[in-house]
């Protein structure tokens, strides 16, 4: 594999596994100051280890924790009628994905029923339906009201289409649908916190996206000559400043953060801060910048 598909696999990792689904990730290595700014490990020194990520631990920390299902945050199917042009129809592609994964945490069956057909219809506007089987499409059709059966369907598929643009050399296909599914994942979880206060391990959690941010933002400057990359660069200026804002304070006592199955370790030697007036500032960009790719 190339270092532009490892380092997009890579992204999906983070953004999966490391960010979303492992809530012990990261601490503020101290409650009194918890109001004042959160912290996460930054400077990963220890062996890290990457598999294919799965839908069904994307948003499970959310169900588990104070956050609530929102219909609100999703981006409603009925939009998919306005991404006319290849860059769009991608981007969305992996909007959708993610809000899929979402949806299907909370065991929503007709909504994860109606994001997985809204999935499969942009994926033969992007030429991908090849993973859609007949074995799979035959799964979706039957699938019942149960959670682990939705579950499997939508790691399956998504698990199949990482594979399938791998194998095709998909590059620029690839670092769109990551991009727009890492866009809406963060979108989501910023806009379910009603407060900074609400949920300080939320808080770390996206602080950490600083990592997975530099890593995406460098795999699109590797696309830069294509058109629809450049465009995406361009959008994405106000939260490259962002995160380069965040400060990264030394910590000799960073935790190790692991997950069970295909894992991710990680080991740290500093914090990256996020202050209350930063999420604010977060929360404003990540939504400007997805609804730019949402409300076309």
């Amino acid at each position: 594999m190339n270092s532009l598909l490892f380092n997009l696999k890579t992204i999906m990792i983070f953004c999966i596994i490391a960010a979303f689904l492992s809530c012990n990730g990261g601490s503020s290595g101290n409650d009194e100051n918890v109001n004042d700014s959160i912290a996460l490990s930054d400077d990963f020194e220890s062996q890290t280890y990457y598999g294919i990520p799965s839908p069904e631990g994307l948003f499970s920390f959310i169900k588990d924790g104070n956050l609530k299902f929102s219909k609100e945050v999703l981006n409603p199917t009925n939009n998919i009628d306005n991404y006319m042009d290849m860059r769009s129809k991608e981007l969305n592609f992996g909007v959708y994905s993610a809000d899929l994964a979402y949806v299907a945490s909370f065991n929503k069956y007709q909504e994860s029923v109606d994001y997985l057909n809204t999935v499969r219809t942009l994926s033969d506007d992007i030429d991908i339906s090849a993973v859609f089987d007949q074995n799979l499409i035959g799964r979706i059709d039957n699938i019942i009201d149960d959670k682990d059966s939705l579950l499997r369907v939508t790691s399956d598929s998504y698990i199949n289409i990482v594979r399938y643009l791998e194998s095709s050399n998909r590059k620029k296909t690839l670092a769109l649908i990551v991009t727009g599914g890492w866009i809406e994942t963060n979108y989501v979880v910023v806009n379910l916190l009603d407060s900074y206060k609400q949920d300080p391990k939320v808080i770390e959690l996206l602080a950490g996206q600083k990592h997975v941010f530099v890593n995406l933002f460098a795999s699109l400057e590797q696309l830069k000559s294509d058109e629809g990359i450049q465009r995406t660069i361009n959008d994405l200026q106000t939260l490259k400043a962002f995160y380069e804002g965040l400060e990264v304070q030394k910590d000799e006592k960073a935790t190790v953060a692991k997950t069970k199955g295909d894992k991710i370790v990680v080991g740290g030697s500093a914090k990256i801060i996020m202050t209350q007036e930063q999420f604010n500032t977060l929360k404003k960009e990540i939504t400007k910048v997805r609804n730019g790719i949402t409300n076309i």
